[in-house]
This record gives C-alpha cells, sequence and structure tokens, in this order.
C-alpha cells in the first residue's frame, strides 16, 4: 500500500499536506513557494527552465538525459493517484 495520497491537488501522508500542485507548478506544503514545475516530460527546478528529471517511457531519467533514477512502478507504489508526469515530479521532489 502506498504512503502517499495524491488527490490531483495535494500530496498528502496522513493528514499532513506535504506538497499541493497548481497548474505546473509544485508547491511546498500547503504554501505558495514554488519548489518545481512541469513541462512536457521535463520536471524543472523552481519556476525556471533548469530540468532535473523527465520521464521517458516507464522510466525516471536524470536531467533530459537516459541515465535512469528510477521506474514508475516504483513510484506508483509510493505514491497513490492520478498522473504520470506529475507523480514524478512529487516523488523526485518529496519522496526519494
Amino acid at each position: 500500500m502506498a504512503r502517499y495520497k495524491f488527490d490531483g491537488k495535494n500530496l498528502k501522508r496522513g493528514g499532513s499536506t506535504i506538497a499541493n500542485v497548481s497548474g505546473n507548478n509544485i508547491r511546498k506544503g500547503s504554501g505558495s513557494s514554488t519548489v518545481g514545475n512541469v513541462r512536457g516530460n521535463n520536471i524543472r527546478k523552481g519556476s525556471g527552465s533548469s530540468t532535473l528529471a523527465n520521464v521517458r517511457g516507464d522510466y525516471v531519467r536524470q536531467g533530459s538525459g537516459s541515465s535512469t533514477i528510477a521506474k514508475m512502478r516504483d513510484v506508483r507504489k509510493e505514491i497513490d493517484g492520478p498522473g504520470e508526469v506529475t507523480l514524478a515530479a512529487l516523488w523526485f521532489f518529496f519522496v526519494r
């Protein structure tokens, strides 16, 4: 069973909100400080354009390269909820 739950807006562990998603932006807790953003298949730092990871096929890869960080099935074991790249981004910033 997954330790975290994502309802499409909030990432929670038990009753605590770990992160929230608004549009393409991922924010810490229930605040407004942007930790990262998602554009296409890329997971980016803050509100900028520096790519930290990308999702291709069933793999989360480092930077814009092909070095594998994790498989999406491992991400789904940790986080229960909808999405592909957004789930990978939440896992990248808050779970791993």
